[in-house]
């Protein structure tokens, strides 16, 4: 008899809980402040994810580039198995292909002033871009410097493949960009094949030119460079090496040409704004030869700004500035 009330009781009690925990209104924590009731679980669940996703796009995207520790040994590993190659003036298939790039964009229609004269803009930028490489770079491969040549190979023929011939949404969008990135590339390697390289080297520029199986150097990861049977993809890692050389060299050669001249001409906000998507793509050694180049007090705060955040910014600043400014203030970044 005992027994059959302590049940009674229980039973009693687990169904008020239940109609009490069912009458009661869901409440979001974010809203009871505010006194507002009634907002479903769904609602809340959506809100936190969107909030968990607008913190992460707000955050730096990755943190593992070439810059990284783990991916820096197996570059100093590619750098003692490559040898070093011979000076310029002794390549002469690299002579003959540079001589055939600059051939093409001399026909460039539009012209810009260089030491006085008028010289095509495609030829002059190639030749900028090429200087800058070998500033980066000092042992650029043959691969390398034709990619800097030649990557705007007649590139104002690009006009010819019309938007308008493509589907009006986003495929039709993709679509159209791989078809002008296709004909780049093809037009290089036929340049390249006519200046007597091998299919290897061919190979190898058609996929820098199309980003075609290189993972991306500002999202590297070491299993990226993973190839058959667990070994290490070197090749992979040298065309990875390329990409950002020439993200390097693109950055510094816009800062040379344009940036005090927008400083003097354009608000702060909008040099700033261009700066910050011109220079993203910078890597630790390309950020340190823009610390180290002379510039005003203003253009340097700026620079400071709009410079992508570094892997380890200790290491930036002993090798622009020694030992002394490697401080660990968290003030002395922005």
């Amino acid at each position: 008899m005992h027994n059959c009330a302590s049940t009674h009781v229980q039973t009693s009690v687990r169904s008020v809980a239940c109609k009490a925990f069912t009458a009661a209104p869901s409440i979001c924590p974010r809203r009871r402040a505010s006194g507002n009731a009634g907002v479903c679980r769904i609602r809340h669940l959506q809100d936190a994810s969107g909030e968990r996703q607008q913190q992460r796009s707000s955050r730096h995207i990755c943190r593992a580039t070439v810059d990284d520790p783990e991916i820096q040994e197996l570059v100093r590993n590619l750098q003692q198995m490559t040898p070093e190659p011979p000076v310029l003036q002794d390549r002469p298939k690299l002579q003959k292909c540079l001589a055939l790039i600059d051939e093409a964009n001399a026909e460039d229609p539009s012209k810009v002033p260089v030491d006085g004269e008028q010289v095509p803009y495609r030829l002059a930028y190639s030749r900028w871009l090429t200087d800058w490489v070998l500033k980066v770079d000092p042992k650029a491969s043959d691969e390398l410097l034709i990619l800097a040549r030649g990557k705007n190979i007649q590139s104002w023929k690009l006009s010819d493949i019309k938007r308008d011939d493509y589907a009006p949404n986003t495929p039709g969008l993709r679509q159209w960009e791989y078809d002008r990135k296709r004909w780049l590339a093809d037009r290089l390697v036929e340049v390249v094949k006519e200046a007597g390289y091998e299919e290897t080297s061919c190979k190898l520029i058609e996929n820098v030119m199309l980003g075609k199986e290189i993972p991306d150097p500002r999202d590297l990861r070491k299993y990226d460079l993973i190839g058959s049977l667990g070994m290490i993809n070197y090749k992979i890692l040298q065309a990875v090496l390329m990409i950002q050389t020439l993200d390097d060299a693109e950055a510094l050669l816009f800062l040379d040409k344009n940036f005090s001249e927008m400083f003097n001409r354009m608000p702060a906000d909008e040099v700033a704004g261009m700066c910050k998507r011109e220079l993203s793509r910078l890597s630790q050694a390309g950020i340190v030869t823009v610390l180290k180049q002379q510039w005003s007090p203003v253009q340097q705060r700026l620079l400071q700004k709009v410079l992508p955040v570094p892997f380890k910014f200790n290491d930036i600043m002993m090798d622009v500035e020694g030992v002394a400014a490697a401080s660990t203030h968290p003030g002395d970044w922005r």
